[in-house]
């Protein structure tokens, strides 16, 4: 019987204990209750928002009573562009019997203008921030809209925030306790300078190397790390936190010029370092039509109001991403040079903004990764870009050098060419000027130059120098008769024969008209050189064919003078050859003219 009444009344004590507990867990939706143990607490799921149609102030808002709607999910604040201002609703209470210091955060810093009301039993109060508000009238010097929130021992407050931004509206926050705010900020501030101070470092660097190397490539690359750096450090809350605060509601329109002139600059510069011109004409061309619109769209976010101008900052931005990627994949299947590198930079990019975008969608959580997304993209595309950029920099000095390598080779080369016709022509000129041109042998310049060395080195040895002087007798006849042909014949014929006669040491010379010189050293005995004189004399006295058949020949007078002293010249030594050779000659018989006719 006991356990029939006690089965009988289960459903009912069931019942009776999920209605008492309904409204706990109804109120466990609407209401935090905030312990000092905890170090943050997220105010997203126990809030409530409303679209206000227009303008108000909370007097208004609350005379209204207006219809907040739960947050079911944290997605549910991500509004998007929205023109109107949106207000939050939450009910915080103290589990401490002590008060206690919080601070509320809203997570993305992007927001215009935040106002929060905090209205207890007996007063409220009223704090403004947002990216658009001066530093000085912040509630908290902060890159984010951060507030002040005391409570005392038990005490439940009732927050109203009012959120009105140009951008896109993403109103996550939390209720966070002062040291774990200070650590979360300095370690996020830690970061963001760095990922800052890369972005400038890299955009100084490239800029030094356009001057320094004169490659557009690399002032285009600065310029779009200036852009997209300008927009980010504005984006993020350190740009208006640090610098340009005084922008008031125009900082919003400095981040869609930023992510514009970037867009355009980043176009520019796919160009410039994939060639385009040269490997895909097409897009080349497709790409600077989109250049061209993106100076339009530049213009167009300056004098566009802020909302529309952010709107177009959008569609510009993701269509040059896309279309950038898009070439650079082709470009990376036609094996264009570094075009590999350059997709997996802009790959990386697009990752890291798409990580971004869903977070802000509530798809992947909330974390430093999710939220600086594009930060962590943009910064490893451009390291991935800076390596290519290097990778060519270092291809273009190797170009170079080796330009310059053959440039010097080709000089060298050059140089050698010219020095061996400079020497050649110097051996012909030098020819011309110590030799006859009609026999070949020295003139009157080379035989002084022989033999002012050949007395000199007679000298030294103290051996005796000799000079035959060779006069030909009958040799006008053949001239007046044959011609000058026939008789320059007869010189050639006798010079060859008496280069024949004479040693190889020995010096041949054509003194003048029909006169000839050798010259001899080392003359150890008269019978030597009398015999080397009977044998010129046989050579030149032997009959010669003319080439018109006629066989003619000459004779010859010889003159000999030996060196003795120290002090002698070649005019002495001519002097006393020419002497004993006219001697000779006078002592000779009447001349006779020998023809043996035709051959």
């Amino acid at each position: 019987m006991d356990t029939y009444c006690w089965l009988t009344r289960l459903p009912a004590s069931l019942l009776a204990l999920f209605l008492s507990w309904f409204p706990l867990a109804s109120n466990a939706a609407t209401i935090l209750t905030a312990s000092p143990e905890h170090a943050s607490y997220s105010l997203n799921t126990v809030s409530s928002y409303w679209h206000a149609p227009e303008p108000l102030e909370l007097e208004s808002v609350l005379a209204r009573a207006p219809n907040f709607q739960p947050v079911q999910h944290t997605s549910d604040l991500h509004l998007g562009y929205t023109q109107n201002d949106t207000w939050l609703k939450t009910h915080i209470q103290n589990a401490s019997p002590l008060p206690a210091r919080w601070y509320v955060q809203f997570e993305y810093p992007f927001l215009d203008h935040v106002t929060l009301y905090t209205l207890r039993e007996q007063l409220s109060e009223v704090n403004n921030s947002g990216s658009a508000v001066p530093v000085d009238e912040r509630s908290i010097a902060q890159r984010q809209a951060v507030f002040p929130l005391v409570l005392a021992g038990g005490e439940a407050v009732t927050l109203y925030a009012k959120v009105s931004a140009t951008g896109s509206k993403f109103l996550s926050y939390t209720l966070i306790a002062p040291d774990a705010f200070y650590i979360q900020n300095d370690r996020h501030n830690f970061w963001l300078a760095t990922y800052f101070g890369m972005l400038l470092a890299l955009s100084v660097y490239n800029l030094l190397l356009f001057f320094g190397l004169k490659e557009r490539v690399f002032l285009y690359y600065a310029l779009f790390a200036f852009g997209f750096t300008l927009a980010i450090l504005t984006f993020n809350g350190l740009g208006t936190l640090i610098f340009w605060s005084f922008l008031g509601d125009h900082t919003a329109r400095l981040v869609a010029i930023g992510f514009t002139f970037a867009s355009t600059m980043g176009t520019l510069f796919s160009q410039s370092f994939l060639n385009t011109a040269y490997y895909c004409p097409r897009w080349h061309q497709a790409l600077t039509l989109f250049r061209g619109y993106c100076w339009l769209a530049l213009l167009a976010v300056i004098l566009l109001p802020t909302q529309a101008a952010l709107r177009l900052m959008d569609i510009t931005g993701f269509s040059a991403s896309l279309l950038i990627l898009s070439c650079g994949i082709y470009c990376s299947w036609h094996r264009v040079p570094s075009a590999r590198i350059f997709v997996l930079a802009w790959a990386i990019f697009l990752l890291g903004a798409a990580v971004f975008a869903l977070r802000n969608l509530s798809i992947l959580p909330a974390n430093f990764i999710t939220l600086h997304g594009i930060q962590i993209g943009s910064a490893i595309e451009m390291l991935l870009l800076s390596f290519a950029l290097a990778a060519r920099f270092n291809k273009l000095k190797w170009q170079k050098e080796r330009a310059q390598a053959e440039t010097v080779a080709m000089l060298k080369k050059q140089e050698a060419v010219l020095e061996s016709r400079v020497a050649a022509r110097t051996q012909a000129l030098e020819q011309l000027a110590n030799h006859d041109m009609l026999t070949g042998l020295l003139n009157r310049n080379g035989l002084a130059q022989h033999t002012a060395a050949a007395l000199d080195r007679s000298q030294r040895n103290q051996t005796p120098l000799a000079l035959i002087m060779c006069d030909l007798d009958r040799f006008k006849p053949i001239n007046d008769q044959y011609g000058h042909e026939a008789g320059d014949f007869v010189l050639q014929q006798i010079a060859k024969r008496i280069e024949h006669v004479a040693r190889a040491s020995d010096c041949c010379a054509r003194f003048g008209g029909d006169e000839f010189i050798v010259l001899l050293e080392n003359i150890h005995d008269m019978t030597m050189l009398e015999d080397i004189c009977s044998r010129i004399e046989q050579a030149i006295r032997s009959p010669i064919k003319l080439s018109c058949g006629a066989i003619v020949s000459v004779g010859v007078s010889v003159g000999v003078s030996i060196s003795h002293e120290d002090n002698d010249t070649l005019a002495s030594l001519l002097r006393e050859a020419d002497s004993k050779m006219y001697a000779v000659k006078s002592r000779q018989t009447t001349p006779r003219y020998y023809d043996y006719g035709s051959a």
